[in-house]
C-alpha cells in the first residue's frame, strides 16, 4: 500500500515571510522606542509646624512687651478662681511668680501665680481693701488688665511689664499706673482708659 504525503514546505514558507512581515510593520511604526518606565516616587515631606505660638506659649511676649502675656494669664486666673477683682499685680522681685491683690467687696485677697501664668500657687486673706482702692473700684470703667495693654502700647516693642496697681493721680483721683523695668511708669484712666499726661 503507498503512503500519500503532502510537503509541507509552502506552508512553512508562508508562515515565515507573514512573521517578518508583522514583524516590520510593528518595527516601522516606533522606531528605536524604548519601553516606557514608570517615573521614580519623588520623596516630599510636611513643611515643618511652627513653634512658639504665642496664643499657646505662656512666656512669649504679647505686642512685644517681655512678661505681658504671662502677667495677664495671671490676673484672669487669680480673678477666675476668688470670684474677686484684681487691682494691684507685681511681680515678686524675680522669682518667677506673680503676686495678684485682689477686692472681694471688702475683703482682700493676695493670690500668687506661678510665673507663666498657669497655676494659682497659694491664696490669703489680708486686710480689708483700702478705702481710697475700693472707691476707686466702684467708678472704674476700666479694669486692670485692659490698662496694663494700653500701657504696653504706649511704651512699645523691647519693653518688660513690672507691675501694675491704682495710684493717686491729681489730688482726689486714682488712675492706674503700670511700670517697667527700664523705670518708665505709664498712667492710665480708670474712667475711659487713656492714657494720661503731666
Amino acid at each position: 500500500m503507498a503512503i500519500r504525503t503532502r510537503s509541507r514546505t509552502p506552508l512553512l514558507a508562508a508562515l515565515a515571510v507573514s512573521g517578518a512581515l508583522a514583524l516590520a510593520s510593528c518595527s516601522a511604526g516606533a522606531p528605536n522606542q524604548q519601553p516606557q518606565r514608570s517615573p521614580e516616587p519623588v520623596a516630599t515631606s510636611a513643611a515643618p509646624m511652627a513653634s512658639g505660638d504665642p496664643s499657646t506659649d505662656p512666656s512669649a511676649s504679647a505686642g512685644g512687651v517681655e512678661g505681658l502675656s504671662a502677667a495677664l494669664a495671671a490676673i484672669e486666673l487669680a480673678e477666675s478662681a476668688t470670684g474677686a477683682v484684681a487691682f494691684e499685680i507685681d511681680d515678686q522681685d524675680d522669682d518667677r511668680a506673680w503676686e495678684v491683690t485682689l477686692a472681694d467687696g471688702e475683703r482682700q485677697l493676695t493670690v500668687i501665680v506661678s510665673g507663666d501664668g498657669s497655676q494659682v500657687v497659694s491664696t490669703a486673706e489680708d486686710d480689708e481693701v483700702d478705702a481710697a482702692d475700693r472707691s476707686a473700684l466702684d467708678s472704674a470703667q476700666v479694669a486692670i488688665a485692659e490698662a496694663i495693654e494700653t500701657a504696653a502700647d504706649e511704651v512699645g516693642d523691647g519693653a518688660a511689664f513690672d507691675d501694675a496697681s491704682l495710684e493717686d493721680h491729681g489730688g482726689d483721683s486714682q488712675a492706674w499706673e503700670v511700670s517697667f523695668e527700664d523705670e518708665t511708669d505709664v498712667m492710665v484712666s480708670i474712667e475711659d482708659g487713656s492714657v494720661l499726661r503731666d
